[in-house]
């Protein structure tokens, strides 16, 4: 895909009103999206390597959310070549949530059913079934499949 079509449905996705739309505009740009995904508006995926998301079925990204598969350097570090990570794969598993204004951050696996708050910066995988909040994100809850929470950690 061409560079400003794809810069085009980022911004379409971004300022649509109806989530299906946005789903679409993000598949169009590279972003392997499962079924009855939830995307909420003004949710920036990667613009420089959309192939690196996947999100897989039933997953629900609120509003405010940033997916990161890469870390790219200011033009300065750059030019010295002083940092520069390469892109890595971000996975939102089956059925997880990411709260509004999350950030997740390249490298990270969100795992089935877990849930991850408004606001956290995720840096480390989320296991299975459980809650994480902050900055760093810190496991604050396991969550049981017959609706019960266990205390926090």
């Amino acid at each position: 895909m061409g560079r400003l079509l794809g810069r085009l449905l980022r911004v379409l996705a971004w300022l649509a009103p109806v989530y299906q739309f946005r789903v679409a505009c993000h598949r169009r740009c590279g972003v392997k999206i499962g079924r009855g995904v939830f995307i909420g508006a003004n949710v920036m995926i990667d613009s420089e390597h959309p192939d690196y998301v996947e999100i897989e079925d039933w997953a629900s990204i609120g509003p405010g959310v940033m997916v990161m598969a890469h870390s790219g350097a200011s033009p300065y570090h750059q030019r010295f070549k002083i940092y520069h990570g390469p892109p890595k794969k971000v996975t939102i598993k089956r059925g997880a949530w990411v709260a509004s204004g999350a950030i997740i951050l390249p490298g990270v696996t969100v795992g089935e059913g877990a849930i991850v708050a408004a606001g956290a910066v995720v840096s480390r995988d989320v296991p299975p079934m459980t809650m994480v909040a902050g900055n760093p994100a810190r496991v604050v809850q396991k969550l049981n499949s017959d609706g019960t929470q266990d205390s926090h950690y």
